[in-house]
């Protein structure tokens, strides 16, 4: 997986402790049927044995199994003021399972 974090997110997550986790999070639609759509938080994993821990630009990252090996991930910064979230650009949606 080739991943980059924004500088301007990669300073944000260093002032709330140097860890992420990416992962994915089910999506429902309006008229059933849902995605998981790929997610980052600050902070490390409620289970950290079931993520692979990588090291970049200083950040512990973890990521989850699900995620595509294959994929090139941006993680980013948005929003204003104190409204702050990570945004995650390159992974596809995964449909969800029966």
């Amino acid at each position: 997986m080739n991943l980059t974090v924004s500088p301007e997110a990669r300073r944000w997550l260093q002032d709330r402790g140097g860890s992420m986790t990416l992962r994915r999070s089910l999506r429902h639609g309006c008229c059933g049927g849902g995605a998981g759509v790929p997610v980052a938080e600050p902070g490390v994993p409620s289970d950290p044995s079931r993520y692979r821990r990588q090291t970049l630009a200083g950040l512990d990252v973890y990521l989850a199994p699900d995620l595509d090996a294959e994929a090139d991930l941006r993680v980013r910064l948005e929003g204003f003021l104190g409204w702050r979230r990570l945004f995650v650009d390159g992974a596809d949606l995964a449909p969800r399972k029966e």
